[in-house]
């Protein structure tokens, strides 16, 4: 009869000790769906550049709904870690591929126009903090 107490006991604790550490490894692993409102910090000269060439079109209020599908700056924080290294990677690309912004729009608006400076460090902080994020 103390052969079958003894087993559930031994049973009962080996789950427990089993149950514990996988939610502690889970609970200290970092998520990587967590917001990330506080990971990405915008210089101020990147900041400038944003408000000059960009934030005009590619925010939470912009009368584009394709600039707003494609990205808010205002929301940018609020991506899933994941997304916004994808994010990232994305205004780098369109920036140095002179993509953005769009011709039609420098057209109406001439003093948008990013200067070679203002593209290379709009680009260079979005690809530093997308690398910075995969780390």
């Amino acid at each position: 009869m103390k052969k079958p107490l003894l087993f559930l006991t031994i049973l009962i604790a080996g789950a427990a000790v089993m149950f514990l550490s996988f939610t502690s490894i889970n609970a200290a692993a970092p998520d990587s769906t967590a917001s990330n409102n506080a990971a990405i910090e915008i210089p101020e000269n990147v900041q400038q550049v944003i408000d000059k060439s960009c934030f005009g079109c590619h925010n939470s209020e912009s009368r584009s709904d394709k600039a707003k599908k494609k990205l808010q700056w205002d929301k940018l924080g609020e991506l899933k870690t994941y997304k916004l290294v994808g994010t990232l990677s994305d205004i780098s690309d369109v920036v140095t591929k002179h993509d953005m912004p769009p011709k039609e729009f420098l057209e109406k608006k001439p003093e948008a126009t990013p200067t070679a400076v203002e593209k290379k460090i709009l680009a260079e902080w979005a690809e530093s903090t997308a690398k910075m994020l995969v780390q």
